[in-house]
C-alpha cells in the first residue's frame, strides 16, 4: 500500500515539473524574438504597448496618412491625459516599412535582392545584429544610405566591412551604411529570413529621394507617372527599379504610453479608420501572454486562414511560428496539471466525505496538546529542590 502511494505521489511531483519546465521553454523561446519585447526593454517604470498593423495593398496606406494617424494617436493621448511634449520621455515612437525587389550593384558584382523601404525609427523595432556601420534613423536629415545583410554584403564586395564603400541603384550612388547579420535557422528559413536583404529609406525604394532625379534620364516618359500621387500603383521598371508594389505601406509599427489595458491598441484601430478586412493588427507586447494563447487555442486552425489578401513580413511569419509553439507547449502544460488536479481533486474529495472522523481526531489531538500544555506549565512553576537537597547532602557528608 505504501509503495502504490509512493508512486502516486512520485507522479504528482514529475507531472508538476514537467508543466514547469514546458512553460519554462515557452518564455525562453518568445524571448529570442526581440522584435516583441520593445515594449518591456523601452520603459521599467512606465507602462507601454507595442501593436504592429499589417496592410492589405487595398488599404493604400501612404506616408502622408502616417501623419495622420500620428496625429490622431497624440490627440488619444491627450485626452487619456498624458503628456505628449515627450520632456519626460517618448510617449509614442513608430516605424512603417513596404517591400520590394532592388537590382544593387558595386565595382564587382551585382544582386537583386528583397528590399524594405522603411521609415521612423525601425531599426528600434527591428534591432538587428550589426556586423559593421551603423543604422539610420528616422530623425537623420540624410537617409540616402543603404543596410545590407551579410549574404548582399558577400555577393557584392566579398567581405563583410564593408561600411563607407559605394552601391549603385537606378545609376545613383548610396553609401552603405551598415552590414547586419542574417538569423539562421527552422523558422527563419521557412519565413525567408535568410534571403538577401537590403534596408533603404522609403523615399529611395518609391522613386522619391532626392537623390533619384537621375531616375528621370533612365525611366523616360515613365518617370512622369512615378511622380504622380502617393497611390498610383503604375509599374516602373528600369535597371531593376520596381514599382508595382512600393507604393502604398505594407506595416506600421507603434511604442506607445499604455495607462490602462489595451488603450494602445484601441487607440490605433481608431485612428487608423480603416474597413477591418484591409489591415490585421496585432499586440505584440501581449502576444505571448496567457489570454492570448488561449484565444489562439479556441481558434486553431481557422487563423491559418488568410483571406485579406495581407502578406506577412519576415519577422511575423516567424513570430506566428513560435506562437504555435507556444501554444503546443500550452497544450502539453495542461495535460501535465490533469493528473495533479485529479490528485488534489480526490484528496479534498476523501477529506470531506471522512470530514466527521477527521473533526474527532482534530479534536482528541487538540485536547491532548492542551492537556501536556498544562502539565509542563505546572512544573515549570513548581520550584525544583533537587539541586539544594544534593547540596545540603555532600555538606553533611564532609
Amino acid at each position: 500500500m505504501k509503495v502504490k502511494q509512493y508512486r502516486k505521489i512520485l507522479l504528482l511531483v514529475l507531472m508538476i515539473c514537467a508543466a514547469i519546465l514546458f512553460g519554462c521553454v515557452e518564455r525562453a523561446l518568445s524571448s529570442q524574438l526581440s522584435t516583441q519585447q520593445i515594449a518591456s526593454e523601452w520603459s521599467a517604470k512606465e507602462s507601454y504597448a507595442q501593436v504592429s498593423c499589417f496592410f492589405s495593398k487595398d488599404a493604400a496606406v501612404t506616408e502622408d496618412y502616417v501623419v495622420q494617424i500620428e496625429q490622431k494617436l497624440k490627440t488619444a493621448l491627450a485626452e487619456a491625459s498624458e503628456d505628449t511634449s515627450d520632456e519626460n520621455g517618448r510617449t509614442m515612437v513608430d516605424c512603417y516599412s513596404t517591400q520590394g525587389r532592388l537590382t544593387i550593384y558595386s565595382d564587382r558584382s551585382s544582386i537583386t535582392a528583397r528590399a524594405f523601404g522603411v521609415g521612423g525609427d525601425f531599426f528600434t523595432f527591428h534591432p538587428l545584429k550589426l556586423l559593421s556601420g551603423n543604422y539610420f534613423a528616422g530623425d537623420d536629415l540624410n537617409t540616402d544610405g543603404v543596410i545590407i545583410d551579410e549574404n548582399v554584403a558577400w555577393q557584392l564586395f566579398g567581405s563583410n566591412n564593408v561600411s563607407g564603400m559605394y552601391v549603385e541603384i537606378n545609376g545613383v550612388q548610396y553609401p552603405v551604411r551598415g552590414v547586419v547579420k542574417s538569423d539562421k535557422g527552422y523558422f527563419s528559413e521557412a519565413a525567408d529570413e535568410e534571403a538577401a536583404t537590403v534596408y533603404v529609406s522609403y523615399q529611395i525604394l518609391n522613386g522619391t529621394s532626392s537623390q533619384m532625379s537621375s531616375m528621370d534620364s533612365i525611366a523616360g516618359t515613365a518617370a512622369s507617372a512615378a511622380s504622380s500621387t502617393a497611390g498610383s500603383s503604375t509599374a516602373v521598371k528600369s535597371a531593376g527599379y520596381d514599382q508595382t508594389d512600393v507604393t502604398t505601406l505594407d506595416t506600421y509599427e507603434l511604442l506607445i504610453k499604455n495607462p490602462v489595458q489595451k488603450f494602445g491598441l484601441n487607440a490605433l484601430k481608431e485612428a487608423l479608420g480603416l474597413d477591418k478586412n484591409s489591415y490585421e493588427i496585432v499586440e505584440n507586447s501581449s502576444r505571448f501572454g496567457l489570454v492570448n494563447r488561449f484565444s489562439i487555442l479556441r481558434n486553431f486552425g481557422i487563423r491559418s486562414m488568410n483571406t485579406k489578401n495581407i502578406v506577412f513580413p519576415y519577422w511575423e511569419n516567424r513570430a506566428r511560428a513560435y506562437e504555435d509553439v507556444a501554444v503546443l507547449l500550452l497544450v502539453l502544460e495542461l495535460l501535465c496539471l490533469i493528473y495533479p488536479l485529479i490528485f488534489v481533486a480526490g484528496r479534498i474529495y476523501w477529506l470531506w466525505k471522512h470530514k466527521t472522523e477527521i473533526r474527532q481526531k482534530m479534536f482528541h489531538g487538540m485536547k491532548l496538546f492542551f492537556k501536556q500544555l498544562v502539565i509542563w506549565i505546572k512544573k515549570a512553576k513548581k520550584p525544583d529542590f533537587s539541586r539544594e537537597k544534593i547540596f545540603h547532602k555532600k555538606m553533611k557528608e564532609q
